[in-house]
């Protein structure tokens, strides 16, 4: 078992605060705590303990699943150490908008909590080679959007209580005698921590083929719904042109027909940290299929004759 004490300390050595603010707040640490258990594929419970005056003192408990005590005492003081530094240490004040080099991070992230996990059950390793493979995971971790997001939704329930001048967080005995450093964060430093919620970047597909299920045969705002990758989608079509086509009735609807195109996942972060697929846009439809016969529009005869072009050009 892993203790750790949150102090909220209060202006004047008050001893309340809006109860609203703190219940949202420490939400979002123990949604960054499960985050944390979640990446290190530990199976641990936190419980909290009825608070104490001094501001307000509050202590958290990091218990081992009921299901497996396979966990050391030697885990779960690096869970409690990872915790209350990635709460406490800015590393990064920007989400990570390249998905490519995001996912190049968490397997190296994850290859060194492989790493971490077996160093801690051999208690032959030296204290201080322990101490910076944890270091290295909490900055590591400090990086991730999802703890960064809810570090993010904490320091700002805390700006809105004008009561808290600043939080910390300690390691403490059974008997709550800090056995570490407290590490603090001031009122002035809440901003440091808080990330405006972006828009993430666009994922875009050329040559996709989506299977029309309902098209819009009308002008107007409608989506149109379809099959891509097996899946039903319910998108923008934004080739003026086709659509035109459309409304020219140069194309027809029948069961199986699809188009080829370029499709945008316009992406965002959900109030839970999660990158969620927020619209979808169809843009360059270059080719109709009904069953074996094809036709090829006219945004698609002007990406031939482009390419064309610069083939042309390049061979000159």
């Amino acid at each position: 078992m892993e203790n750790l004490e949150i102090h909220y300390y209060l202006e004047n050595d008050l001893h309340s605060m809006d109860a609203f603010i703190k219940n949202k707040a420490e939400a979002e640490l123990l949604k960054i705590f499960k985050e944390i258990a979640t990446f290190l594929e530990l199976d641990l419970s936190l419980e909290i303990e009825a608070v104490e005056e001094g501001g307000i003192k509050e202590f958290f408990k990091i218990l081992n699943s009921k299901k497996n005590r396979k966990q050391t005492q030697r885990v779960l003081i690096a869970v409690g150490v990872i915790f209350s530094g990635v709460v406490t240490n800015i590393i990064s004040d920007q989400f990570t908008n390249n998905s490519e080099l995001e996912e190049l991070q968490i397997e190296e992230t994850k290859l060194n909590i492989q790493k971490l996990k077996k160093d801690l059950v051999e208690e032959e390793n030296p204290d201080n080679y322990h101490v910076t493979v944890v270091n290295n995971i909490t900055f590591q971790l400090s990086n991730n959007d999802k703890i960064k997001f809810h570090r993010s939704n904490f320091y700002t329930q805390l700006l809105a209580e004008p009561k808290v001048e600043k939080v910390s967080i300690t390691e403490v005995d059974e008997n709550k005698k800090p056995i570490s450093e407290e590490k603090t964060v001031n009122r002035s430093d809440f901003k440091n921590f808080i990330i405006e919620k972006v828009k993430i970047e666009s994922e875009f597909i050329e040559n996709a083929n989506i299977e029309i299920v309902s098209p819009v045969l009308k002008s107007g705002k409608m989506k149109w719904r379809g099959y891509y990758d097996s899946k039903p989608i319910s998108f923008n079509l934004l080739d003026s042109e086709f659509k035109n086509m459309v409304s020219n009735r140069e194309v027809s609807f029948v069961n199986g027909t699809s188009i080829k195109c370029t499709i945008e996942l316009e992406k965002e972060m959900d109030d839970d940290g999660n990158v969620k697929i927020v619209e979808i846009n169809v843009f360059d439809v270059t080719n109709v299929f009904e069953g074996q016969s094809s036709i090829v529009t006219k945004r698609g005869k002007q990406i031939i004759e482009a390419k064309n072009q610069i083939k042309f050009t390049f061979e000159e």
